[in-house]
């Protein structure tokens, strides 16, 4: 089914983890259901298997120190391979916003942390990569939190997967915009590298102010600090 209008790919990919593909200025969804609370232009029937399909076309990116990939690629010699099989779970890494979000937290010193709307915990995996300690990873979805305990033992890693946030350090927030400026008054962190919005874009929330950012494809990521 394809949904017209101009929302952001990153949001479309969160609510619709089954596939998301850009058509002639519009999004397709692929979905059981007819999205609620869109418009929706078409729609058609796909053959059986269209869940899975996405796999003959994953490939592994490196992103400074960082090689995230599939289980079925071997990372090149020198990286740090994150593995990560999203499953149904928003979440390669192949995306602009994922690759801006492991940028700047290579440029961080490791400390606690929490991936708030972890997906399949590819940004929580790269997190405990990196050194950071302890990390727990939140979503709302329970698929979500299964594909990151998946992934997280597959790296060999100890991530806390978490039905509530709790207190951190520095929290990474790769969801829509409108998300993060709803989250970040309610998060118990002092910093914050958020993404999942267009360059165009930044969070405004009162008390916190941006420190850094980093641009790719149109799409932006922030390092975020709270001022009192």
């Amino acid at each position: 089914m394809i949904v017209g209008g101009e929302a952001e790919l990153a949001l479309l990919l969160h609510l619709f983890p089954e596939g998301v593909e850009e058509l002639d200025g519009a999004f397709a969804v692929y979905a059981d259901e007819p999205p609620l609370g869109f418009d929706v232009l078409e729609g058609e029937d796909v053959e059986d298997g269209w869940e899975d399909a996405w796999r003959a076309f994953h490939r592994g990116v490196t992103i400074g120190k960082l090689w995230v990939g599939p289980p079925w690629e071997q990372h090149p010699v020198g990286t740090v391979p994150v593995v990560i099989d999203p499953g149904r779970a928003f979440g390669t890494g192949a995306h602009a916003t994922t690759r801006l979000c492991l940028e700047l937290l290579q440029e961080v010193e490791p400390t606690s942390l929490l991936d708030v709307g972890c997906g399949s915990g590819v940004l929580s995996v790269a997190a405990a990569k990196l050194g950071f300690t302890p990390v727990g990873a939140f979503d709302i979805d329970e698929v979500a939190l299964g594909v990151t305990r998946a992934n997280a033992a597959e790296n060999g890693v100890d991530i806390d997967v978490l039905e509530e946030v709790r207190p951190a350090d520095l929290a990474v927030m790769n969801i829509a915009l409108e998300v993060v400026e709803g989250l970040l008054p309610k998060v118990p962190v002092g910093r914050a590298i958020t993404s999942g919005y267009l360059d165009r874009d930044e969070p405004r929330v009162a008390g916190w102010q941006r420190v850094a950012r980093a641009v790719r494809d149109g799409w932006a990521a922030d390092l975020l600090e709270f001022r009192q």
